[in-house]
């Protein structure tokens, strides 16, 4: 995993650069409608930097001193300085200088306006996510833009040639090459999330989109930009998204508002509007993680149980084969979009599945008629949780050892009188690896999370 200090270092040189001064809208801006989301010390480090590129006296800067300004260490640092990236309020460019080694430009970008933030959707979206929609009914009440009523006036306002006379146009046209010049010179691009819309497979996704009679129509650039939120916000895969889509889309032509596809996904992921719930559901997965501790599970199951949570299916097999240095292939790929989409698994009970089968037996690859049958033996016990999944396993494989292991005693008794045997699951009775390899199991669970942690902040 790399470390922030491979990052970045704390004696290295940085420059701030801002094209235009911080607009009262935009600070605004940055308090109410960004800060939710990028948290306080993303919105301090931006503050810290707005005040480097306004200083007439220094333009170079090292990070320490931004740290200690701060009161953070270099992880919480490259933390803050990413969540602005990731909300394109900043810029970050690097050069190596052959006398001061590595050097950082950042570029600092105005935020978008309020009344532009409550137009997109996806700013709304990502907003009411983070504070609730009590909280965000609020926020969208103070920014609105005013309205008076002026139907008990006559408007007398005067025109401009009224006042000013006609425009000479020949000198206009003279100085037109001149203006534009200038006018261009003030075209400044809005700040902009950044999302990787690569990460989705288009095809794929508008190919099932066209059999539930979603309109093509309907994947312009913004609505694949809000997609890719959701993408990376949830972790959806295409099935998932589709799925969402035709829960909204209009039977007579195939359109999806996309601002009823935001309110019903954040029906979906309602999350809870205080800081007090937030931590009493931390508390609650701390009391959870404790109790398994108590009933016998090993720190590596329930590493296996947070990562299988925290990650959609597609990645989490994406880890896999990549810490076993291999490829998901296309027979894979098309195998777990087809579970995740007809099987009733959670994701995360899928995720335990493909740990089994991938590192628990050490299989090289998925087999559909394996896997399959895997997945509906745990649908019809109907095992809901990665923990249950995990004593499910280990019930099942403790008890295929033990009709081995009596094999020879049946076989001896059943001459003097019919004994009844338990018949399991064929998948279970040959298990290829010793289950209770801990050691390799924990090595493969450490570099599994470290890469589902290295990817994560490279996103």
């Amino acid at each position: 995993m790399k470390s922030a200090w491979e990052e970045v270092q704390p004696n290295q040189i940085y420059r701030v650069f801002k094209k235009i001064p911080l607009t009262q809208a935009g600070n605004e801006g940055l308090i109410y409608l960004y800060q939710p989301i990028i948290g306080a010390q993303a919105l301090a480090l931006y503050f810290g930097f707005l005040g480097d590129a306004y200083d007439h006296h220094e333009n170079e800067f090292v990070h320490l001193d931004m740290l200690d300004a701060l009161n953070i260490g270099l992880p919480d640092f490259l933390k803050a300085r990413k969540q602005l990236e990731g909300m394109g309020l900043l810029r970050v460019f690097v050069k190596e200088d052959p006398e001061f080694g590595r050097m950082f430009l950042y570029q600092l970008e105005e935020p978008v306006h309020p009344q532009e933030f409550f137009k997109d959707s996806t700013y709304s979206f990502l907003l009411t996510n983070f504070v609730g929609e009590r909280k965000f009914r609020q926020l969208e009440e103070r920014f609105r833009p005013k309205q008076v009523d002026t139907s008990a006036y006559r408007e007398i306002t005067h025109h401009f040639r009224e006042i000013y006379g006609k425009l000479n146009e020949d000198h206009f046209s003279q100085k037109s090459s001149e203006l534009d010049r200038v006018a261009q010179a003030y075209q400044i691009e809005p700040a902009t999330l950044v999302f990787d819309q690569n990460d989705l497979d288009w095809d794929f996704l508008q190919a099932l989109a066209k059999k539930k009679f979603i309109a093509i129509e309907n994947f312009t650039n913004d609505f694949k930009r809000q997609l890719s939120l959701y993408h990376d916000l949830y972790g959806y895969d295409e099935l998932t998204l589709v799925n969402l889509m035709s829960d909204v889309v209009q039977l007579a032509d195939g359109k999806v508002e996309p601002k009823k596809l935001s309110r019903w996904i954040e029906q979906k992921n309602h999350r809870p509007e205080s800081t007090k719930s937030e931590f009493a559901t931390d508390q609650n997965q701390v009391k959870r993680f404790n109790t398994l501790r108590q009933n016998g599970f090993s720190e590596a199951d329930i590493q296996v149980i947070q990562m299988s949570e925290e990650n959609a299916p597609y990645a989490f097999l994406e880890a896999l084969k990549k810490e076993k240095h291999s490829f998901v292939t296309n027979s894979e790929s098309w195998l777990l979009k087809s579970l995740v989409e007809k099987s009733p698994l959670p994701n995360s009970v899928i995720n335990v599945l493909l740990h089994y089968v991938l590192v628990v037996q050490n299989n090289t690859t998925l087999q559909a008629k394996f896997v399959d049958k895997i997945a509906t033996d745990w649908s019809e016990k109907e095992i809901k949780s990665p923990e249950a999944a995990i004593t499910h396993v280990r019930g099942l494989v403790k008890e295929a050892k033990t009709t081995k292991n009596n094999r020879t005693w049946e076989r001896s008794a059943s001459q003097k009188h019919a004994v009844r045997k338990e018949v399991l699951p064929d998948w279970v009775d040959k298990p290829q690896v010793d289950i209770e390899d801990k050691e390799k199991e924990a090595a493969i669970n450490q570099r599994l999370q470290e890469y589902l942690k290295r990817k994560e902040g490279g996103n």
